[in-house]
């Protein structure tokens, strides 16, 4: 027994003089392998590489941002949609890159990137004023401090990443003194194929105050993004967000929005190059004070579908010049022609706080659909011919409290006087069509 124990201590001691010896540096040999792969891939997707250098355990090199045609590409095959104006944005970007080979299982390489300069769009830009000077300096002066920095560690298979931004705390003055604080922002995530398939972000506070006159906030805001099918765009996106704060102040009157515990999520799937979409977002609390006016919605909830999006006319119309009205024109008639259906199954806010009384809210649902015999050359000649090309209908349900606070305006009492509601469960109902070019209000036409 005690040789076997004797021998198996030899084993591992083996193994370990292996692993750090021979053993770590085939698997940084590996990593570099790898690396040269991916860097390669980025060199023919619009990005360029230079000052590469090269040593045993680490290299630096710069990204270089140069043809916005083909970074589009790029990021779209990573998951991200962008449009080629928003590309040619980020041209003359150079991003540096340093690489440290390391031993352990998980971080066998790490990247710390950061920005050396702005894009040539702001960089070059003549029509900027004084303030967009004085931003622009302290943006220069940021990157060569490297306030802005990415630390990220990859597996040694190069198919799990995870990392964090350095936390920011920055201060400028303007008319008053600006101060921007992001701490707490991390990721993680998988990548296969050269493609993300899934990642998991987390920020714990970003703040902007400017004096007294405004001051925003975002706290513990939680995101995940799951790819779910064969495209890109089949993907499940899901969020947390603690709250949101924005207050600001005019000649002397404080306005502010606050909303608490946000949930929302937002499912897009394809088939047959047809697109669909479906968005929730669901908010336990809003506070609204302007002045002495104070107001509070509880448990509000939006959901949305939009149906029969055609991801080859869309992809189209991202990459055509903005100027090229004919093109536009031509490509938007080829997407209606599929006929697109949007649907709020729910727009609701179940309590309203007001005048220091809680009370039933209001709640709504609608459909809209397009026609596929819609012209849309006939209805710039017409813009009346739109009545005839889709279909709506919408029901309107609010609370007899509400109702009597919403009738107190002229423009609503007329409209109570002139279009009776329905009297259904102690709610007013409105139930509104358009159909076939006539107007319906609880199925009496309008027009």
């Amino acid at each position: 027994m005690k040789k076997i124990g004797f021998g198996i201590l030899t084993l591992l001691a083996v193994g370990l003089i292996y692993y750090f010896t021979t053993g770590e540096k085939l698997i940084t040999n590996k990593m570099k392998v790898l690396v040269n792969q991916e860097l390669l891939m980025v060199e023919k997707s619009g990005f360029s590489i230079k000052e590469r250098k090269i040593k045993e355990k680490k290299e630096h090199f710069i990204i270089s941002f140069d043809d916005a045609t083909k970074i589009k590409s790029f990021f779209e095959k990573q998951g991200e949609s962008l449009s080629i104006e928003d590309a040619k944005s980020l041209v003359g970007l150079k991003v540096g890159v340093d690489l440290k080979y390391l031993s352990k299982a998980f971080s066998a390489v790490s990247a710390d990137i950061y920005p050396l300069n702005l894009p040539n769009e702001i960089t070059f830009s003549q029509n900027i004023d004084d303030k967009e000077k004085i931003v622009v300096t302290h943006l220069n002066d940021m990157l060569k401090r490297k306030a802005i920095l990415l630390h990220i560690d990859f597996n040694k298979l190069l198919t799990s990443f995870k990392g964090h931004i350095k936390d920011i705390h920055e201060s400028i003055k303007l008319e008053h003194l600006v101060n921007l604080d992001a701490v707490g922002m991390t990721f993680k995530g998988d990548i296969k194929n050269d493609r993300l398939t899934s990642t998991s972000n987390s920020i714990k506070n970003i703040s902007l105050t400017s004096g007294d006159d405004l001051n925003l906030s975002l706290t513990n805001m939680q995101s995940t993004y799951k790819l779910t099918g064969d495209t890109i765009y089949d993907s499940n996106y899901n969020y947390t967000i603690d709250s949101i704060k924005v207050m600001g102040k005019e000649d002397s009157r404080v306005t502010l929005i606050d909303l608490t515990k946000i949930d929302g999520k937002n499912i897009t799937s394809v088939k047959n190059n047809l697109a669909s979409n479906l968005g929730e977002v669901v908010i336990s609390n809003i506070k609204y004070e302007k002045g002495r006016f104070k107001t509070e919605l509880i448990d509000s909830s939006f959901v949305f579908n939009l149906t029969n999006l055609d991801m080859n006319i869309l992809k189209k119309l991202e990459t055509i010049d903005v100027e090229n009205e004919t093109e536009i024109n031509t490509l938007t008639q080829e997407l209606i022609s599929k006929g697109i259906t949007i649907e709020v199954p729910k727009l609701e806010v179940k309590k309203l706080h007001y005048l220091g009384k809680e009370i039933d809210a209001f709640k709504i649902t609608s459909s809209l659909s397009i026609k596929k015999s819609a012209n849309l050359l006939l209805i710039e000649e017409n813009p009346f011919a739109i009545f005839d090309v889709i279909d709506t209908k919408t029901r309107v349900a609010i609370s007899n409290d509400l109702f009597t606070i919403i009738a107190q305006q002229p423009q609503a009492l007329l409209f109570a006087m002139m279009i009776k509601a329905q009297n259904i469960d102690g709610k007013k109902v409105y139930e509104l069509e358009l159909k076939n070019g006539k107007f319906l209000v609880n199925g009496k036409p309008i027009m």
